[in-house]
């Protein structure tokens, strides 16, 4: 008997939303095949009154059942099968109430933002957390705006670009691009960028040649410098976030008002990846 206490008071139970007195109830009521709660609550060290509330919760639970008999109340534990249902109903709400933090957070530090004017801002380093950014873009939701470099393609290769790409593209959110005009750009542009909600305006090959590349979502403004070891932030700030906004349709309306531009593009080869 003393191996089996032993055992079962090493368990912890708090996983499956138990608080730490229900857990120690519990694996005591499991021990021998009923207690009365005047024995319990001296075995666990808790007052009757407590003790009493926490057996109702181990019924309401289905961990335990109330036995009436003519003489006195006593309690049994029931089949601890029951910790697995409650572990996942837990994980659910626990999953549910993440979500919701996350947005109240988001709520919160726009008005922080506001009172305060203190951008929030998160760094990145290394191909796998720099794809945070790109999820973070699918969980905002919002129109994207950015400066495309071919630095992302040489440090990510085509495929796995494309399929960081593609993680808004299949949440549906619109993007707007800068792209330079080279022979990794798709020559059948005009029909993909349709699928791919993507509106672009075309850059010379050695207009933008710098191995960063800018863009704002939301109220965020991110920045990815492609190198031996990349590197990445995300800026969250309205007024920055809006300012490259404003930025990125000078050069979008500067760009196509030159007279050459409906010669872009001139190098183009590639045909886009269609997934």
């Amino acid at each position: 008997m003393y191996i089996s206490c032993y055992t079962i008071a090493m368990i912890d139970l708090t996983a499956a939303g138990l608080s730490k007195n229900e857990a120690i109830c519990y694996k005591m009521l499991l021990t021998k095949r009923t207690w009365q709660p005047a024995e319990l609550a001296k075995s666990v060290q808790i007052t009757r009154t407590n003790c009493y509330k926490i057996l109702d919760k181990l019924v309401s639970y289905g961990l335990a059942e109330k036995l009436d008999t003519s003489k006195k109340q006593s309690y049994r534990a029931l089949n601890p099968a029951k910790l697995i249902e409650m572990l996942h109903e837990n994980k659910l709400k626990q999953e549910k109430l993440e979500k919701e933090l996350e947005i109240n957070v988001h709520e919160l530090q726009r008005d922080y933002l506001k009172v305060h004017e203190q951008p929030a801002i998160r760094y990145f380093q290394g191909k796998s957390d720099l794809k945070n950014i790109f999820l973070d873009q699918v969980n905002t939701k919002s129109p994207i705006f950015f400066i495309h470099t071919l630095a992302g393609i040489d440090f990510y290769g085509y495929s796995h670009m494309h399929n960081l790409r593609m993680l808004a593209v299949n949440n549906g959110i619109r993007r707007f691009a800068l792209t330079p005009d080279t022979d990794n750009a798709t020559v059948d542009y005009k029909e993909t960028d349709k699928l791919f909600l993507l509106r672009r305006t075309w850059l010379k090959s050695d207009d933008y040649t710098a191995p960063v590349e800018w863009g704002a979502y939301g109220d965020k403004l991110y920045i990815i410098s492609y190198g031996k070891e990349a590197l990445g932030m995300i800026i969250e700030s309205p007024q920055i976030a809006e300012a490259f906004r404003q930025l990125f349709a000078l050069l979008e309306r500067g760009q196509k008002s030159q007279s050459w531009y409906k010669e872009l593009p001139s190098l183009a080869k590639r045909k886009a990846k269609v997934n």
